[in-house]
């Protein structure tokens, strides 16, 4: 038994940062009907940002964070103004979004090889190698911390989409935003504002990867299993989302642990076929003019 409850508590760990970048997917998905594929490169580029700040420079945490999450922000911002943006203005299919967004991951992901190289970068922060035990089941600080602080990014965005204008004006977009930019809400401004959030959502995740798998140039390869999440619970829903990216990381850790980490990877992708088959648009998934 607990041996169970050891692989449920990381499987809701490593499915909490799925569920990060599950929902950083369903974020811009739900505005603009397209995947944003340069999401897992994005986050990739926020790994090396937390290594250089945390293990090179060795700067104070709270001041590292600050930096990354800054880091991140700015390059989710910079992404839509220079990649996404012109091609919204000339009313581009999504088609074409999407392929500029896979445009974008190549581009990231080689520029750090060609930078940093292909080599691994260990990522380590003395406060979350720690872990304690209750009973037979040992708990890591790092697995608590990656699960807390996704819960409360995931509460601050549900109050802010929830609560404040800028959140009405978000969900009155998701219907459809020709329609919002008609009735006075500036569109532009809230895709900076949707591409912040997702920016925030890609640094602490990558943070958290690097933590646990170190870091190097092909890691955004593991957004691929939060998109598969983000499709699992119904691309567009941030509910779906999250609920997803967790059924999807404990499933995988207890596949993992009980049978074979061979077998891991083959269970995400039949799991995804399995679920649209029967449910297409996905476990949560709900109309066109109801994603948020």
């Amino acid at each position: 038994m607990s041996i169970v409850i050891q692989q449920l508590i990381t499987g809701v760990s490593i499915g909490s940062i799925y569920a990060l970048l599950a929902v950083g997917y369903a974020l811009i998905y739900s505005i603009f009907d397209f995947t944003n594929f340069a999401f897992g490169s994005m986050m990739m580029c926020c790994s090396y940002m937390s290594f250089f700040a945390v293990s090179y420079f060795k700067l104070p945490l709270p001041f590292a964070l600050l930096i990354i999450l800054v880091f991140g922000v700015l390059l989710s911002i910079v992404t839509e103004l220079v990649a996404y943006r012109p091609l919204r203005q000339k009313n581009a299919s999504r088609l074409f979004l999407m392929i500029a967004a896979m445009g974008v991951d190549i581009f990231l992901t080689y520029f750090c090889v060609a930078v940093f190289s292909s080599n691994t970068r260990p990522l380590s922060i003395a406060a979350l190698n720690r872990s304690f035990r209750i009973g037979s089941v040992s708990i890591g600080m790092l697995d608590i911390s990656s699960a807390v602080v996704a819960l409360v990014l995931l509460l601050v965005l549900w109050l802010i989409l929830e609560r404040t204008k800028y959140g009405i004006a978000i969900r009155a977009s998701s219907f459809d935003t020709g329609t919002a930019g008609l009735m006075g809400i500036n569109v532009n401004v809230i895709s900076v504002i949707v591409f912040a959030m997702s920016g925030i959502m890609a640094a602490m995740a990558g943070m958290f990867f690097g933590l646990k798998y170190a870091v190097y140039p092909t890691l955004g390869s593991i957004a691929t299993k939060a998109f598969i999440a983000s499709v699992i619970g119904g691309l567009g829903s941030l509910p779906g989302a999250v609920v997803g990216a967790l059924l999807l990381g404990v499933l995988e850790t207890m596949i993992s642990g009980f049978i074979s980490s061979a077998w891991r990877d083959l269970f995400s992708f039949t799991l995804l076929i399995v679920i649209l088959i029967f449910c297409p648009n996905g476990l949560m998934g709900k109309s066109k003019k109801d994603k948020i």
